[in-house]
C-alpha cells in the first residue's frame, strides 16, 4: 500500500470519528490501524503502550496511531517527575502526528490546485470546490481575492505545527495533563468559545464575560481545533510568516523558532514564549520533530 493510500485511510477514520466522536467503539474495519482508546489509569495506559512496544527511545518502527478519548485522571498521582513526562509525550504524540497528517494532506490538495494555476491556468469544477471548502475551513474570506491569491494566502496557512512545540505548548497550558480544564473538558491549550452551553464558565470569570473554556469530545479534538487556532487566527499570524519563511530557505520549520510567533498567545507575552524554548530544550524535544506514525500497529 503506498504512502498516500495509508494516508487517505487515516484520514477517513478520523473524518468518522470526528462527525461521531461521542460514540465509544472505534469505526469498525476502517479503524483498525487507528486506536480509539480509553484508560481511566496511567497504569492502564503504560500497560496498553507496553503491547504496542511503544517507547519514546524507539520511535524506528513508527508511533502508533492511537487516539485517547481522555486523560487518565491519575496522571497527578505520579510522584515521578521523569515518569509523568514519558507518559504524556507518549500520550499527545500520536495525536499531534495524526492531526498534523490531516494538515499535510489538505496543504497537498492545495499545492495540487497550485500546480494547475501555473501550468493550465484554469481549475476543474473538483479542485474549485476544493479550494472553497479549504477557504472556509480556514477562514479566508475569498471575495475580493483572486484565485491566485487564496492560493497564495492558503499556503501561509495550511502547514504542519512542528511537534515539538505542540508538545511543550500542552504541556505547558494543561499542567501536563492535570488541569481542571483537561480532565473536565479534554481542553489542554486554554481554548475558548463564545457559544453558551459549549464549555465550562471559569470560577473567576469577570462580571460581564461571557466566554467559556470550550469542551472537547476527544482530546484529539482538542489538538486539532488548537493546530487550526495557530493557523487562522490573527494574533499568530507571525507564527506563519516565520514558517513559510523557513520553508522559503528549503528548511523544516522547529518549535523554538515559531514559539517566537505566540506572543499574544499569552499575557505573559515573551516570559511565555521563553518558557516555551525552555520547555523544549531542556525535555529535548526537538528529538520528536521527524517522528512518523506507524505504518500498521
Amino acid at each position: 500500500m503506498t504512502i498516500r493510500k495509508i494516508l487517505l485511510a487515516q484520514l477517513f477514520v478520523l473524518s468518522l470519528l470526528l462527525l461521531s466522536c461521542s460514540s465509544s467503539i472505534a469505526p469498525p474495519h476502517e479503524a483498525r490501524d487507528i486506536k480509539i482508546i480509553g484508560k481511566e489509569s496511567y497504569q492502564d495506559l503504560v500497560s496498553e503502550y507496553e503491547r504496542y512496544s511503544y517507547q519514546l527511545d524507539a520511535l524506528d518502527q513508527g508511533v502508533p496511531p492511537i487516539i485517547l478519548k481522555a486523560l487518565p485522571d491519575n496522571l497527578a498521582e505520579i510522584n515521578s517527575s521523569r515518569e509523568k513526562k514519558a507518559i504524556f509525550f507518549k500520550a499527545m504524540l500520536p495525536m499531534i502526528l495524526l492531526a498534523n497528517d490531516e494538515i499535510r494532506y489538505e496543504r497537498g490538495q492545495l499545492l495540487d490546485i497550485s500546480s494547475s494555476l501555473n501550468s493550465a491556468h484554469t481549475l476543474t469544477d473538483a479542485q474549485q470546490h476544493t479550494l472553497e471548502k479549504l477557504a472556509k475551513r480556514y477562514k479566508l474570506a475569498a471575495k475580493p481575492l483572486s484565485t491566485e491569491q487564496i492560493v497564495r494566502k492558503l499556503l501561509l496557512r495550511i502547514d504542519t505545527i512542528p511537534a515539538d512545540l505542540v508538545l511543550a505548548q500542552s504541556a505547558n497550558e494543561s499542567a501536563w495533563g492535570t488541569s481542571r480544564f483537561t480532565r473536565l473538558a479534554n481542553n489542554l491549550f486554554g481554548q475558548w468559545t463564545f457559544v453558551r452551553g459549549q464549555g465550562i464558565v471559569p470560577e473567576n470569570r469577570p462580571v460581564g464575560e461571557t466566554y467559556e473554556v470550550r469542551k472537547f469530545a476527544t482530546v484529539y479534538e482538542s489538538v486539532r481545533s488548537y493546530l487550526l487556532n495557530l493557523n487562522t487566527h490573527p494574533a499568530y499570524r507571525q507564527l506563519r510568516e516565520l514558517r513559510a519563511g523557513k520553508r522559503s530557505t528549503g528548511n523544516n520549520p522547529d518549535g523554538v523558532l515559531l514559539a517566537e510567533g505566540l506572543l499574544r498567545y499569552s499575557t505573559r507575552g515573551e516570559d511565555y514564549v521563553r518558557e516555551l524554548q525552555a520547555m523544549i530544550r531542556s525535555n529535548k524535544l526537538g528529538r520528536f520533530t521527524d517522528a512518523k506514525l506507524r505504518v500498521s500497529s
